[in-house]
């Protein structure tokens, strides 16, 4: 079973709690190194973010349409 078949078997809300979580971690991280300086950390942490959100978005979705097959 794959990373994305486990999540979608995962309360929806959990996955929502920890995303939030983790883009909370990433935009201080973010901010942190934009006052630094650094444009390739924060370009990095913004497609991290991103990506974040899109994996949140992808198991959201596909959760919704399994529960409408059963």
């Amino acid at each position: 079973m794959s990373l994305l078949e486990k999540l979608y078997n995962i309360n929806v809300g959990y996955i929502i709690i920890a995303g939030i979580a983790l883009t909370a971690l990433l935009f201080y991280f973010l901010l942190q190194y934009a006052e630094e300086g650094n444009l390739v950390l924060v370009l990095l942490l913004g497609i991290a973010i991103a990506f974040v959100a899109t994996l949140i978005t992808r198991v959201f979705k596909n959760q919704r349409y399994l529960q409408q097959l059963k």
